[in-house]
């Protein structure tokens, strides 16, 4: 959470955190249905076309924010500063906006910030795929290989029906787009004592 709080250094991954809790505790606190509105509903559309971008920003699994809002907090910060909050912004709504268009050609609905967590972990561990910063000092370049056949195979195998997995892919393909565009203009990281990455 250390990292979540330097908000001077991670202005938009604070940000995108806080729209997404508050959406969550309002739907958490209140009642899911008046979150319903912001969803992507394919038989919503034309009326709902906002909801490509925030469909990205609900949650009503306890779970679900958690995996993401971590994501979000502990790789998310770093990809925003290797490239810069703006590029950043462009890369989270790019994968969110990938993720709804792939609800649309299959015409069904959804909700999460998974597509956007997708890009961001495919963005950093492919930029860094030789550092040991998984557990067991697992290369990076493992875990977005990992994500890709696990998706593929849930969705050949119909493995578990009510997560986004196509959405997740969409986003994963917007990662490793941004990542060709800007890999050679990385802003250098200060890292601050304590810290290592």
């Amino acid at each position: 959470m250390a990292e979540i709080a330097k908000a001077r250094r991670n202005p938009m991954s604070v940000l995108f955190v806080f729209i997404s809790v508050v959406v969550f505790l309002v739907a958490r606190m209140s009642d899911p249905e008046n979150v319903r509105f912001l969803a992507f509903d394919t038989a919503e559309l034309p009326h709902r076309w906002y909801a490509f971008i925030t469909y990205g920003f609900v949650h009503v699994d306890l779970n679900h924010i958690v995996v993401n809002m971590l994501i979000l907090i502990w790789v998310g910060v770093w990809v925003e500063r290797l490239i810069g909050s703006r590029r950043y912004t462009v890369l989270v709504f790019s994968a969110i906006i990938a993720g709804g268009l792939s609800l649309f050609i299959r015409q069904t609905a959804g909700i999460g910030f998974s597509a956007a967590a997708a890009a961001i972990i495919f963005y950093y561990h492919c930029a860094f795929p030789w550092k040991r910063e998984l557990p067991l000092r697992i290369p990076n370049i493992v875990l977005p290989i990992a994500l890709f056949v696990l998706s593929i195979m849930a969705i050949i195998f119909g493995w578990l029906p009510s997560v986004g997995h196509f959405p997740h892919i969409a986003g994963a393909l917007i990662g490793l787009i941004f990542l060709t565009v800007f890999r050679t203009q990385h802003n250098p990281i200060e890292e601050d004592p304590g810290e290592s990455r």
